[in-house]
């Protein structure tokens, strides 16, 4: 048994607080639950003790670090301890546990061999992981998961995938990655929830791509820009209810955003921009953060406002428009409609590909054959043919 918090629910459903984003206790928190003698009970941080008095037994469980109230919560059943010591990217050693349910328990090492393989994944294009004083850690549940800090949720029921030739949890590696968005690195308020599940789902797709290759990652983000939804703006407005802001996009739609801001930018300077947001003492911990706060840091590596691209995939659901005219046998004149900034197109002719940078002015094309426009899908777009 246990507690499932989702973030719309949060610890006000057992003990007061102030159930909202912006505010997380910096002090750390401290769980004491009593319960029958034979059960085991897990929670965020480092086991302080156990006692045992008739057919009870005390658990204490302590954190030090800066929580989040929704991660704040405690499970309970019949575990077996499986532990080892991980050496982090930075050469910090830190306890790995999996409390696994007794009858699973020759499940343990596989499970946990993936734990240290999506650690390494995630530890490369994020930073080191964030709790090195307390524990990595996960508890079995009878729910699918959840990302409670240094005590993650897994209930996938070990059912691996094949990636790139190694196996591979998606549950696991979602949830762990929330030890970085959303844990360490938290919004500020319900409204800019992509932030956290955006980026985490786009930390699933950097799993495919060191696993399996960038082939089978652009696979991947071209899926995802098909699944879009686009039935509400990713960011609706400012101070929204947790319901308001909890749309599938914000998963979805957000990792291609990173995808796109990938491409834009490039990854010189992307991927140490994407780290520095997760390791950078202003946006971590006990600060929390919002789109601008993105938009800025982006903006200020990118060496050009960002801003009307944020606005365009985070704040509408307008998809970026390309238009297409023919002004010649084998002429085109390639421009952009509705963004106020030029960005870089690749454009298939019949000499190969070409990556171009396009703005409201257009582009002139030359081509024997019909030209086709960002082929590998780095932006959600319409193409307007003329």
């Amino acid at each position: 048994m246990g507690f499932y918090h989702l973030p719309g629910e949060g610890a006000k459903i057992y003990f007061p607080c102030k159930d909202h984003p912006s505010d997380e206790p910096n002090e750390g928190a401290d769980m004491i639950i009593t319960i029958p003698k034979g059960l085991v009970a897990t929670a965020p941080g480092l086991l302080q003790k156990v006692t045992t008095k008739g057919n009870k037994s005390t658990y204490h469980w302590k954190t030090n670090y800066t929580i989040s109230n929704y991660c704040i919560l405690f499970n309970i059943g019949k575990y077996k301890l499986a532990k080892r010591m991980f050496t982090t990217v930075n050469g910090n050693k830190v306890p790995m546990e999996y409390y696994v349910l007794e009858e699973n328990f020759s499940q343990a090492e596989k499970l946990m061999d993936l734990f240290e393989q999506s650690t390494r994944i995630l530890e490369k294009y994020f930073g080191e992981y964030p709790w090195v004083k307390e524990r990595i850690a996960a508890c079995e549940t009878p729910h699918l998961g959840m990302e409670h800090q240094t005590n993650i949720a897994y209930g996938n029921k070990y059912r691996y995938e094949k990636m790139g030739g190694k196996d591979f949890d998606w549950l696991l590696h979602h949830e762990y990655g929330h030890e970085w968005w959303a844990n360490k690195v938290t919004n500020r308020d319900w409204a800019h929830m992509w932030i956290q599940e955006g980026i985490c789902t786009f930390g699933d797709a950097m799993a495919t791509r060191e696993l399996a290759g960038e082939e089978a990652y652009l696979k991947r983000m071209q899926q995802t820009g098909r699944n879009t939804q686009n039935r509400y703006p990713v960011v609706r407005g400012e101070e929204v209810d947790s319901d308001s802001a909890y749309i599938g996009d914000i998963y979805g739609k957000g990792a291609f955003f990173m995808h796109t801001l990938r491409y834009i930018m490039g990854d010189d300077i992307f991927s140490p921009t994407l780290k520095k947001l997760a390791t950078d003492p202003q946006y971590t911990y006990d600060n929390t953060v919002v789109t601008a706060d993105v938009e800025k840091l982006f903006s200020g590596a990118y060496g050009n406002s960002l801003q009307p691209v944020f606005h365009l995939f985070l704040y509408t659901t307008d998809k970026l428009e390309i238009h297409v005219r023919q002004t010649g046998a084998d002429k085109y004149l390639v421009r952009l409609l509705n963004m106020d900034m030029p960005l870089p197109i690749d454009i298939i002719t019949d000499q190969g590909k070409q990556r171009l940078m396009v703005d409201k002015k257009g582009i002139n094309v030359s081509s024997k054959t019909a030209i086709q426009i960002d082929p590998s899908m780095f932006y959600l777009k319409k193409v307007i043919m003329e």
